[in-house]
């Protein structure tokens, strides 16, 4: 019997769960590649999830089950569109399915939004988690003390926790000790998250605004002006929350802590505004008023002062030789690209949902590939490996990445759980060890 041969491009959660199904629901034999373009595996579990979150980022454990299973191999280092091409890709499997995300930061489109002191979520997600790409370019947190965060989402909560945070609440995290260093240098920071509709509208989850509420050395701040009119329909805990940190408005802005965490509703920013150097100094903001769940823009202006902007607006997919975009996602049918090419996760859909999210939608399209793509006697990595060593690219299977995996733990401070690496070739060097 022909083995149906497939590769998956991205080994963040949609990749995995995707791999998972394929091999799990096979009615015969299958060979899943796993590629990835980072010599480490799990995508936004290892370099999205905030390094103080330990407890979410223990779902790698469950795709280390798939990256291990017999059916599955892991191809780390091996830039797809780079290393080698989608078309290679696509002569050498049955099936292809594109997992790779949605890793570059959406821009605001307002002017001003080019300045220095404008680092997109993504970017700077990133190089808090140490993601080689990023690590040789930190924000400029130097002499920063005013920063605006845009957006209601949690990943807007993650970025203000962290600027919030003393280093005594990073115990038990992965935060590199550099990056630390960086982000704590400051010892007073006044920090506003910006919303452009009412708190009605929130995404965040009702936890992340608990531990924005219990920050050491942060007072949250709600002007309970905001709060009026806002009812917690249908049990929203997150909306309850911040209706009682705005009760106690007064008494939070009493109690003289050195970081304080505004949060800021109906603003639509306008203009980023800088200073005779280049650099951020304001962010300028329309008031809105919410009609139909819309926010419609008056005629009030507030100018909110910055150093920092980090807006939290979403994210696109990267451009990939072969590969259409379109508004930062891949136009598929169902998670159909084209003949024997799928796609899934934000790549598909566009930025949304948690990490479980992508599950089921990764399995219907795996077993949617199981179904359309037959056998057909193609040579899998067999052909791909050959190209990869003419080009000097030596793939990291999962062997190599428990070698990293050990290193880092290995040179991790007592009170973190790791010390990443910071450049791939140090990973490579690790492998070689």
């Amino acid at each position: 019997m022909s083995i149906q041969k497939f590769a998956v491009v991205g080994s963040g959660p949609s990749g995995c769960y995707a791999a998972e199904r394929l091999a799990r629901k096979a009615v015969g034999p299958v060979e899943i590649d796993v590629y990835d373009r980072l010599p480490t595996p799990f995508g936004l579990v290892r370099a999205g999830v905030a390094p103080d979150h330990q407890s979410i980022k223990i779902v790698a454990r469950v795709m280390a089950k798939t990256l291990t299973r017999d059916e599955v191999h892991f191809m780390g280092n091996v830039e797809v569109g780079g290393d080698i091409s989608l078309a290679q890709l696509q002569d050498s499997y049955d099936g292809v399915l594109i997992a790779i995300g949605a890793p570059e930061d959406r821009k605001l489109g307002i002017p001003g939004d080019d300045l220095l002191g404008v680092v997109g979520s993504g970017a700077y997600t990133r190089w808090y988690n140490s993601h080689p790409d990023h690590t040789d370019a930190p924000p400029p947190l130097e002499r920063v003390s005013d920063i605006i965060v845009i957006g209601n989402g949690n990943v807007a909560l993650d970025v203000t926790r962290l600027l919030a945070k003393q280093a005594s609440e990073l115990e038990g995290s992965d935060i590199s000790p550099d990056v630390e260093a960086h982000m704590l240098q400051e010892p007073t920071r006044r920090v506003t998250i910006v919303g452009r509709r009412d708190p009605q509208a929130n995404k965040f989850s009702p936890l992340e605004l608990r531990e924005i509420a219990e920050l050491e050395d942060a007072a949250m701040l709600i002007d309970p002006a905001d709060m009026e009119g806002q009812d917690p329909e249908g049990g929203s805990k997150a909306v309850t929350l911040l209706k009682d940190n705005a009760a106690e408005y007064e008494e939070r802005l009493a109690a003289g802590k050195p970081h304080t965490v505004r949060f800021a509703f109906r603003l639509s920013p306008e203009e980023v505004l800088g200073d005779d150097q280049g650099r951020v100094r304001a962010v300028r903001f329309r008031k809105t008023r919410v009609e139909d769940g819309s926010a419609v823009l008056t005629d009030e202006i507030e100018e909110i002062p910055a150093q920092l902007l980090v807006p939290c607006i979403g994210y696109r997919s990267l451009e990939v030789e072969g590969l259409p975009l379109e508004e930062g996602k891949v136009p598929n049918d169902d998670g159909l690209i084209s003949d024997g090419l799928y796609v899934v996760g934000w790549a598909k859909r566009g930025p949304s949902g948690t990490i479980g999210t992508n599950r089921s939608e990764a399995q219907d399209v795996a077993e949617r590939m199981l179904a359309e793509c037959p056998a057909g006697g193609k040579p899998g990595r067999k052909a791909i490996l050959p190209l990869l060593s003419d080009a000097g690219i030596k793939p990291v299977d999962w062997a190599g990445w428990l070698k990293i995996n050990a290193a880092e733990e290995a040179a991790a401070a007592e009170d973190r759980v790791r010390k990443k690496f910071h450049a791939i070739e140090e990973m490579v060097k690790a492998v070689e060890v």
